[in-house]
């Protein structure tokens, strides 16, 4: 399996797409951390923090994510070079974890430049603002007070899981409808109708109720400093229960999928 996580991991570096989405995130955490500043010392207006958050990475990386899972899934159905390790005897569980492991490792690449401003900014005697309007690691920058080395580290980690678990049913979703156009607008509208829930909780009491069962709840929206310990350990643990049945979800779909 090793073999096929290197192969994996090759071919997708290789894609250019791959690096145009690394270019997307790094220039919006530049301009998002920038826009924060901004607003957070006054030097811009706050009406564009409409702006700072559409370059946020709650918003880029739900995007991003989708299209990760189809240049490292979607594109192996359309090629039909889905059926080379299948013929050289892989399990079908193995390709799964192995595209999976691929799968996280790159979106922790894609989401590394959002980690290093965030830490920058941290590291910064400086406010920053975005309006109210905070989630993900832009919420760790704008909403965190002083706290110690560990405790940042102990946040951006488990942000970064939430981020894990939210964005693995992209490859859930990618072997089942096997279609770049569907899997990266079936997880967009996803993203946005868990947004919708998580902004208007008291008008989705049991669906926000059945979502803080999953990453996508609220309250993970916004880690920071003020979660207890308990809290980021049922983050954690949530997150890698989803990650479980997800995956097992997703072997499932592929092993009673017919591969044409």
């Amino acid at each position: 399996m090793f073999n096929l996580v290197r192969a994996y991991l090759y071919k997708t570096t290789k894609s250019k797409i791959f690096w145009v989405l690394l270019a997307l995130t790094t220039c919006s955490a530049i301009a998002m951390c920038s826009i924060a500043y901004g607003i957070g010392n006054n030097s811009i207006n706050e009406s564009i923090s409409n702006v700072g958050f559409l370059l946020s990475d709650m918003n880029t990386m739900s995007i991003v994510g989708a299209v990760l899972a189809t240049i490292l899934i979607c594109s192996d159905f359309d090629t039909k070079n889905i059926h080379h390790p299948i013929i050289s005897g892989f399990a079908r569980i193995q390709i799964v974890i192995s595209k999976a492991i691929v799968f996280w490792i790159l979106l922790i690449v894609l989401v590394s430049p959002y980690i290093i401003v965030t830490i920058i900014g941290l590291s910064m005697d400086s406010t920053f603002s975005m309006g109210g309007k905070a989630a993900g690691f832009l919420s760790i920058l704008t909403l965190t007070t002083s706290g110690s080395f560990g405790e940042y580290v102990t946040i951006m980690i488990t942000m970064t899981m939430v981020y894990l678990a939210q964005l693995t049913t992209c490859i859930l979703l990618a072997f089942a409808l096997r279609k770049s156009v569907l899997v990266v607008a079936a997880y967009y509208m996803m993203s946005m109708f868990f947004g919708q829930v998580a902004s208007f909780q008291d008008s989705f009491v049991i669906i926000d109720k059945v979502l803080s069962f999953t990453p996508y709840s609220a309250e993970y929206l916004t880690i920071n400093l003020s979660m207890s310990k308990g809290d980021i350990f049922s983050a954690v643990s949530i997150c890698v229960i989803f990650i479980v049945v997800i995956i097992y979800l997703t072997f499932m779909t592929f092993r009673k999928a017919e591969i044409r």
